[in-house]
């Protein structure tokens, strides 16, 4: 049996070009579906960028050059490639919104699906893209993906009138230099700007223009047809060395990588490589890109791309675990729904011949307007609107940390929190500053509530100064920071510098783990800090890390109830992670023979036998995440342990003003 594919022989169509587009959806699927498998997998996008730019700019110079070109004819051919299997994406996740998400999560569906109906998804995800800790995972955001398709829509605008002001000098070489340099100013944009702006690195066009001016480049280079012959031996060389790069960014690249940015450079010339090799000739690996079964998978890409994220984005808020099985039945799901979509929504609407204006109004306007006055309504009602439900959601909702006013966390601290006197906790309140600091990250922040229990029962007040994503320490050499935190951290941790020998105490928290697996730099770098703290006669105390309890979902009760399949066992016990033992040793027995330095932790307030509760007897949550105790159950733990002990821990004792 063979696929219905288009002909091999027509000398418009590149087969390989398909099998390249394989490539790239499968590299993003299986890259999200697990990352472990391969760690690169995101750089598809990048190679889609690519094949764009290059198709779009020989399309555009062959008309150009016959006198054919028509920007309605062009934009008509977008909305008919683009538009149909878009909208139905998009209106397929507001009604499964709709059916099983929270009120608060269908806001953000109507809010991200406007967005992506006027192909802002990149620009609103870089703006408002909520990034604190009670966000909604970005793993269960259904729309997420669609920034890429902001980012070509917006290509579109400009590039096509952009060569058009310029016909005249397409065939000169300085023009074809120009893109050139324009296209290195871009990777080397996003490699200078990403540590003080990732997400504008990640989604926007500026940043991502210089890949789909790669495909343009190669576009010139075979239009411009100085080249006639290549030996085989030189195509291959070219064609090996593409498929090579594009192989070791999937398998090399990481997440932890400056990326876009100079490391961009070599998966997409290994996709213009591969591109240009193909053009002039035919070795084994051109052979295999035209593989029947790859042109088929390049064929439905674009559906592939739109299908597959939904699927995994609602399978991830149902709680449905990504294992082996689940990530093959999603993997074999998206490519039935997407084989569905090709054939009775993409085919047929390309084959469309109606006007540009019945086209843009058939195909795109009228159903946007349809989908965009649904989702203004969703938006204004707070998620409400035909939502089932309404009234359950609201008793059971939590309130989130950030809006705890005397939490003082911060993606960066600055002269305000310091000063801000909402940051004092404690029974004795004064107007003088506390000699009790608690400072780290976000780990620091939940441990306000036990603290704060313990302030209350000996009397003594502290002040709560927490940088996100960044640990306590005194040290210049940060590689332990996730690259994008790296710019804030540092002009917080001046900030604390200026500040933390005014204080007597410094309790110190962090994701001790999390920091020590990206550096062995790290616990050398806190236990650098503490000695120099110590030895300017501060007393330390550190607090432990707090058992995670992976799996956990702080809004499960509300997820229950649009998802009956869903149980919230409040019984369920959860193993207590080796990790965590490990890296609370270790800091425990630093502090056995260092004077004025001590350690706390709560894991025997929350576990027993190597088994931990993220609930009270009651069922009342503790955590707010698989990470991080929730408020309420900090302070809830901290008045049971003066409770049972009939004060504080030993560790606290004598910090009364």
């Amino acid at each position: 049996m063979y696929l219905n594919l288009p002909s091999l022989s027509n000398s418009n169509y590149r087969a390989d070009i398909d099998g390249i587009r394989a490539i790239a959806v499968l590299s993003v699927i299986i890259f999200h579906i697990n990352k472990a498998i391969l760690p690169g997998g995101f750089i598809g996008v990048d190679i889609f960028f690519v094949i764009s730019g290059y198709l779009i700019t020989l399309h555009i110079l062959s008309d150009i050059k016959s006198n054919k070109f028509s920007i309605f004819d062009f934009y008509k051919r977008r909305i008919k490639r683009i538009a149909p299997v878009m909208l139905v994406v998009i209106a397929s996740v507001i009604i499964c919104s709709l059916v099983i998400q929270r009120p608060e999560d269908t806001k953000e569906v109507a809010k991200t699906s406007i967005a992506a109906l006027f192909s802002l998804s990149n620009i609103y995800f870089w703006l408002f893209q909520d990034s604190s800790y009670f966000a909604q995972s970005s793993e269960e955001i259904p729309l997420l993906h669609f920034w890429s398709l902001g980012v070509e829509e917006q290509f579109y605008i400009f590039w096509p009138l952009t060569l058009l002001f310029f016909k005249k000098s397409h065939k000169k070489t300085s023009f074809i230099i120009s893109l050139f340099v324009i296209s290195f100013i871009s990777f080397s944009l996003g490699q200078y700007i990403y540590a003080s702006s990732p997400s504008f690195v990640y989604y926007m066009l500026p940043t991502r223009g210089g890949e789909l001016l790669i495909g343009s480049l190669t576009a010139y280079l075979v239009s411009k047809k100085t080249i006639l012959t290549i030996p085989s031996s030189i195509l291959f060389l070219l064609s090996l060395t593409g498929i090579s790069l594009i192989v070791a960014s999937l398998f090399y690249f990481s997440e932890n990588i400056i990326f876009p940015g100079l490391y961009a450079i070599i998966p997409t010339t290994g996709t213009a490589m591969l591109i240009l090799s193909g053009h002039y000739g035919t070795c084994w690996i051109k052979r295999i890109l035209m593989h029947r079964l790859l042109v088929f998978i390049g064929l439905i890409s674009y559906s592939a791309y739109l299908w597959h994220w939904p699927l995994l984005s609602f399978s991830r808020y149902s709680l449905i675990e990504i294992n082996l099985i689940n990530g093959i039945l999603i993997f074999i799901t998206t490519l039935i729904i997407s084989t569905a979509s090709y054939y009775f929504i993409e085919k047929p609407t390309r084959k469309y011949n109606g006007s540009v204006l019945k086209t843009a109004s058939y195909l795109y306007l009228i159903p946007t307007i349809i989908i965009s006055s649904l989702s203004f309504m969703m938006y204004k009602s707070d998620g409400m609107f035909m939502h089932r439900n309404q009234n359950a959601y609201e008793k059971i909702s939590v309130k989130p940390a950030y809006k705890y006013d005397y939490v003082c966390q911060r993606w960066e601290i600055k002269d305000e929190d310091i000063k801000n006197k909402k940051c004092i906790i404690g029974n004795a309140q004064t107007e003088k500053e506390p000699k009790v600091l608690l400072w780290g990250d976000s780990n620091a922040a939940h441990y306000i509530g036990i603290i704060g229990a313990f302030s209350k029962n000996a009397n003594f007040t502290f002040k709560n100064l927490e940088h996100s994503s960044c640990p306590p320490v005194l040290v210049e050499s940060l590689e332990f920071v996730e690259i994008k935190r790296i710019d804030k951290c540092r002009k917080s941790l001046k900030k604390i510098k200026n500040i933390i020998y005014n204080y007597d105490v410094i309790i110190m928290a962090s994701a001790w783990a999390e920091y020590n697996a990206r550096s062995n730099r790290f616990i050398p770098s806190i236990f650098e800090t503490i000695e120099t703290l110590r030895k300017n006669g501060k007393v330390i105390i550190i607090l432990g890390t707090v058992p995670y309890v992976k799996g956990y979902d702080r809004v499960c009760k509300e997820k229950s109830i649009g998802i009956p399949s869903i149980i919230c066992d409040g019984n369920k016990k959860y193993k207590l992670d080796e990790e965590i033992v490990a890296i609370n040793k270790i800091l425990k027995d630093y502090t056995l023979d260092k004077e004025n330095v001590r350690y706390f932790d709560i894991v025997e307030n929350l576990c027993s036998n190597g088994y931990c509760s993220a609930y009270t007897n009651t069922g009342t949550p503790l955590y707010r995440d698989s990470s991080h105790l929730s408020l309420a159950g900090s302070w809830m733990i901290g008045e049971e342990i003066t409770k049972n002990i009939s004060g504080v821990p030993h560790q606290f004792e004598q910090l009364s003003r």
